[in-house]
């Protein structure tokens, strides 16, 4: 397309939060998050979608430098839906374990008790003295 926006970074069109790097043909894997460059590989059929006008952001290095090299790499096939189940699964374990421990201390034979002591009586009273 000769209609293309000139190479820059741009809101990322899989995270609106981000930036992605376009090189003016299509989107590459260099993504800006909070200040850092991380590469995150962008779907075959977003790659070659054109940024939205107006879309342009500042570069988180000087402007005109190529993006650098693979800084972190993101594992593409995870999704938040995976994270929140694996961050759910394991504060699961947290609490169960915290359950189990807490019954193992308290199964020593005794029971607790919740009673109060019986009162005492007091001393008959004696009469003038």
């Amino acid at each position: 397309m000769a209609n293309n926006p000139a190479p820059g970074w741009y809101q990322d069109p899989t995270s609106p939060s981000d930036g992605r790097y376009w090189d003016g043909t299509t989107w590459t894997d260099s993504v800006s998050r909070a200040g850092q460059t991380i590469t995150i590989p962008i779907d075959a059929e977003r790659a070659t979608l054109p940024p939205v006008p107006g879309s342009e952001l500042q570069p988180p290095a000087p402007a005109s430098t190529p993006p650098p090299a693979q800084a972190v790499t993101v594992n593409s096939k995870s999704s938040p839906a995976g994270i929140i189940f694996g961050v759910l699964a394991a504060v699961l374990v947290v609490v169960l374990i915290l359950v189990l421990a807490n019954n193992n201390d308290s199964s020593d034979g005794e029971t607790p008790t919740t009673e109060a002591p019986a009162p005492t009586e007091a001393p008959p009273a004696t009469e003038g003295g």
